[in-house]
């Protein structure tokens, strides 16, 4: 099969994917909003392991609240809610003048393993699609195996390794053509 025609049908597995429906409640994403703010801290304060991706979240409880202030006012946050508790958090942080913006996110521990994550991305490739990106790019450690199986999944691939960490990109091109079909 040919390289881009895997990649379209990866890309249309992304975007069609629905909130997925867990022991019988829906998963709903959506932006993140400013009455979420406290919701959001108490995710991280129980979220583990902490300090685990390049120390994010952060240990430090003033640290956390901190990091995610700044990411808050970047206004390019979509969260998973499971009623009305945060069970995941992903943001992408523009990159000014290239034609790429970094991607993060994070999926409580209780909820991990169940495609939340596969569906904040796909949210993700929309917003950096408005953003004018052509593409996503992360950092992520390599023993970090189910978060680098379903990255490789969407269609990132590794772009480099550095030490113990992963590089990945995701080229938008074929998400881009199945959203503008």
């Amino acid at each position: 099969m040919e390289v881009g025609t895997m990649r379209r049908k990866r890309a249309a597995k992304l975007i069609a994917r629905h909130a997925p429906d867990i022991d019988g409640t829906q998963i709903r994403i959506r932006e993140l909003r400013p009455n979420d703010h406290k919701n959001l801290i108490r995710m991280y304060a129980h979220f583990y392991p902490k300090h685990v991706a390049f120390g994010l979240p952060p240990n430090q409880r003033t640290l956390r609240r901190r990091w995610i202030e700044n990411l808050e006012h970047g206004r390019l946050n979509v969260i998973a809610l499971s009623g009305r508790r945060i069970v995941g958090h992903s943001s992408i942080i523009d990159v000014p003048n290239e034609d790429f913006c970094e991607f993060i996110f994070f999926v409580h521990q209780d909820f991990r393993g169940r495609g939340i994550g596969t569906v904040l991305a796909g949210e993700i490739c929309r917003r950096a699609l408005c953003l004018g990106k052509k593409r996503i790019w992360l950092m992520i450690e390599s023993a970090n195996d189910d978060a680098v199986t379903a990255l490789y999944r969407i269609g990132f691939r590794i772009s480099g390794v550095h030490g113990g960490d992963y590089e990945m990109e995701l080229d938008l091109e074929p998400v881009a053509a199945i959203l503008c079909m």
